[in-house]
C-alpha cells in the first residue's frame, strides 16, 4: 500500500503450511504491505466445512455485513484525516510518524483478533481497526485529491475510479469464488512467491525513478492482490467456522483495501502523479 517513500508497500507473505480457520490471514504471517509486519504462526490444514444452503447465506451476511460497516469506518477515518490535516502531516513529517502509525496499526489488528469473539468489544476494536485504517491510507488519498484538483477535475475524481475498479473486480471474484467448484489452494505458492518478489521489486523502487518501473510494481500489486482475493474468498467460505465471521471479515477487509490502494497507485501513475 504506498506511496513510495511513506506509508505503504503491500505485500504478504505466508507461512510453508495451510491457513488456520480461526485466524484472519492477516495473522498467519501475511505482509499484505512490505511493511505490515509478519507474524509469522505456523498454520494448519483446514478440512472443508459443510453447511446448509441457509447456513451458508447466514454466516456470508455476516462476514460481509462486518467487512462493509469496516470499510465504511475506513471511509470516515480518511475522510477525518484529510479534513483535519493528519494526512497532509503524514506526507511532510518523514518517516517515524509513519513508523509508529504503522505500529500501532499492527497493534489494533491485534487487539481485533484477541476480541473478536467478545460481544460489543469486537464492534469497538473492530470500527477502530477501520477508522484506523483509514488514516493509515489517508495520505495517498490526500496526494490522489490533489492530483485531481491540479488537472481540474472533481476531488474525488481518481479515488472513485479506484473504489469503482476494486469494488467491480473484488464483487467478480467474490462471486466466482462462490459459485465455483474449482479448489483455488494451488494458488498459495505462487501468491506466497509473488509476494516475496513484489517486495523485493518495491524495495528496489527507492532508488528507481522510471514511471514505467512503478506502473510495473502496481500491475503486479493488482494482480497479487486478485490472486489473494480469490483465494482468501473461497478459504474463508469452505474453512471458517460459523463463529469466526469476524476473522473472515477481516481477512477479505484487507484483501479490499490492499487492492484498492494498488489500484489507486496505478491510476495516480497513469494520471501523471509521481512515484512519490
Amino acid at each position: 500500500m504506498e506511496i513510495q517513500g511513506t506509508l505503504w508497500s503491500p505485500e504478504r507473505n505466508g507461512a510453508s503450511m495451510q491457513t488456520r480457520p480461526d485466524r484472519p490471514s492477516f495473522f498467519r504471517s501475511s505482509t499484505r504491505t512490505g511493511s505490515f509486519g509478519a507474524f509469522g504462526q505456523a498454520e494448519t490444514a483446514a478440512a472443508p466445512i459443510e453447511r446448509t444452503g441457509a447456513e451458508r447465506v447466514a454466516f456470508l451476511r455476516r462476514v460481509y455485513g462486518w467487512m462493509f460497516a469496516g470499510m465504511i469506518a475506513t471511509v470516515f477515518g480518511v475522510a477525518i484525516s484529510v479534513k483535519a490535516g493528519i494526512a497532509e502531516g503524514l506526507l511532510t513529517q518523514g518517516f517515524l510518524p509513519s513508523i509508529l502509525m504503522f505500529v500501532a496499526w499492527i497493534g489494533l489488528a491485534y487487539v481485533v483478533q484477541r476480541v473478536r469473539h467478545v460481544p460489543t468489544w469486537n464492534v469497538v476494536a473492530f470500527a477502530a481497526y477501520g477508522f484506523f485504517t483509514g488514516i493509515v491510507i489517508s495520505s495517498m488519498c490526500y496526494v490522489a485529491i490533489l492530483l485531481a484538483e491540479l488537472k481540474g477535475l472533481h476531488e474525488g475524481t481518481f479515488l472513485l475510479q479506484a473504489g469503482g475498479l476494486t469494488l467491480v473486480a473484488f464483487a467478480g471474484l467474490t462471486a466466482y469464488a462462490f459459485f465455483s467448484k474449482r479448489d483455488f489452494s494451488f494458488l498459495r505458492s505462487f501468491l506466497v512467491v509473488g509476494s516475496f518478489v513484489l517486495l523485493g521489486a518495491l524495495l528496489i523502487g527507492f532508488f528507481v525513478e522510471s514511471t514505467g518501473y512503478h506502473l510495473a510494481i502496481s500491475s503486479a500489486g493488482i494482480l497479487l492482490m486478485l490472486g489473494f482475493t480469490l483465494y482468501d474468498t473461497q478459504r474463508v467460505l469452505r474453512t471458517y467456522p460459523d463463529g469466526e465471521h469476524v476473522a473472515g471479515a477481516m481477512t477479505l477487509f484487507l484483501d479490499f483495501v490492499m487492492l484498492f490502494v494498488y489500484v489507486l497507485r496505478f491510476v495516480l501513475l497513469l494520471a501523471g502523479g509521481s512515484r512519490d
